[in-house]
C-alpha cells in the first residue's frame, strides 16, 4: 500500500537569530538612555579613507543622540563596554527546509530555500556578555541587543556573498541601492527622530502623512532609476529592465526618474526640499517610501510580503492615498 503524506513541516535555521520588525525597527526602548549617555561608534572598513568622508560628514552633522566615534570593523571588540554602542551593517539569512512526514514515520527531505536580509543595525552590548566567567569568550551576534535598524536594497550578487559589503568602503561600492550620502543623511535624521521619541517602531505597519501627501498633486516625485530593475527570483538575474510605460501606465501624478548619484546630490544641495521614492527589496519583502528631503520624515510607507519587483499596483496604492 502506497504511503502518503500527512503533514508538511517546516524547519527553519536562523544563522543570526534577530527579529525582524521593519526597513525602520526600532525595539528595546531600554537600551536607548545608556545610548544617549554613552558613545555610539560607528564601523567601517577605514574611517580614513577618501570614499568615506562625505558619509562622516553626514553623521557630524545629523547624529545627535550620543556622541559618535568612528572605527574600523576589526576594532569593535576593542570598545566593547556596557555604556557603548555601534552602528555596523549586519544582516541574517534563513534556511527552510520542506520535510515531508509520512503515516509510517519516514521523512522525505525536500526543496530547501536560503532567505537574507542585510541592514543598518544600532545595538548595545547585553551586559551579560561582561558578567559571564567564561574563558576565552567570544562576542558574537547572540550577545547583541539590537535598538534600531535600516533595512537595505543590495544586489543579488551581495545577498549570494555578504562579505563585498565589509571588503567596500563605506559607499557600498554600488552594491547598496538605497544608499548614498543624502539617502543616509535623511535616514540618520528618521532615526534621530524615532529614537527621541521614545516608542516602538515596525515596518510591517504602513503609514502616511495625508497633509504632506496631497502636496504630491502640484509638486513632482523624484524616483531614482534602480526602480526600474528587474528581478528574476528563479536565478537572480537582474540585468533586464521594467519598461518605464507599463510600471507608471496609471500613474496620473508628475514624477522625474534620475540617477542614484543625481537623487544623493540633490537631497544634499536642494535648500527648498522635494520628496522622493525608495524602494527596497529584501529577500522576498518589498518596501515603499515616500521620503521629504530636508527632514528625512517618510510620509509614506508601504510593506508588501512575498512581492520582489515594483508593479504598477505600488503607484495606484500610493496615488490613492494622495
Amino acid at each position: 500500500m502506497q504511503t502518503k503524506p500527512i503533514l508538511i513541516l517546516f524547519l527553519i535555521n536562523l544563522l543570526t537569530p534577530i527579529i525582524a520588525n521593519s526597513q525602520f525597527s526600532i525595539s528595546n526602548l531600554s537600551e536607548i538612555a545608556k545610548i544617549k549617555s554613552g558613545t555610539t561608534y560607528i564601523a567601517m572598513k577605514d574611517p580614513n579613507s577618501e570614499k568615506t568622508k562625505e558619509y562622516i560628514e553626514v553623521f557630524k552633522n545629523y547624529w545627535t543622540i550620543s556622541k559618535a566615534e568612528f572605527i574600523k570593523y576589526s576594532e569593535i571588540e576593542k570598545y566593547l563596554s556596557p555604556e557603548n554602542s555601534f552602528l555596523t551593517i549586519g544582516g541574517y539569512e534563513t534556511n527552510t527546509e520542506f520535510t515531508r512526514l509520512y503515516q509510517n514515520g519516514s521523512q522525505k527531505h525536500g526543496i530547501n530555500y536560503s532567505n537574507t536580509h542585510i541592514f543598518l543595525e544600532l545595538w548595545t552590548c547585553d551586559k551579560k556578555y561582561f558578567t559571564s566567567k567564561k574563558k576565552n569568550k567570544i562576542f558574537g551576534n547572540g550577545d547583541k541587543i539590537q535598538v534600531a535598524r535600516i533595512e537595505l536594497f543590495t544586489d543579488f550578487e551581495t545577498l549570494s556573498n555578504p562579505d563585498l559589503l565589509y571588503q567596500s568602503e563605506f559607499d557600498g561600492n554600488g552594491h547598496i541601492r538605497n544608499w548614498g550620502p543624502g539617502v543616509l543623511k535623511n535616514y540618520v535624521q528618521a532615526l534621530m527622530g524615532y529614537l527621541a521619541k521614545n516608542e516602538s517602531h515596525s515596518l510591517y505597519t504602513g503609514s502616511s502623512n495625508a497633509k504632506e501627501l496631497k502636496k504630491l498633486k502640484k509638486e513632482s516625485l523624484y524616483i531614482p532609476e534602480y526602480v526600474l530593475t528587474k528581478f528574476n527570483k528563479f536565478n537572480g538575474n537582474e540585468t533586464k529592465k521594467h519598461d518605464e510605460k507599463d510600471i507608471f501606465e496609471d500613474f496620473k501624478l508628475k514624477y522625474i526618474l534620475l540617477s542614484g548619484a543625481d537623487l544623493n546630490h540633490k537631497i544634499l544641495t536642494d535648500t527648498t526640499g522635494f520628496y522622493y521614492l525608495i524602494y527596497i527589496k529584501s529577500s522576498t519583502d518589498k518596501y515603499i517610501n515616500v521620503i521629504h528631503s530636508l527632514t528625512g520624515e517618510i510620509i509614506y510607507s508601504k510593506y508588501k510580503p512575498l512581492s520582489y519587483n515594483i508593479k504598477s499596483d505600488d503607484f495606484q496604492d500610493l496615488q490613492e492615498k494622495i
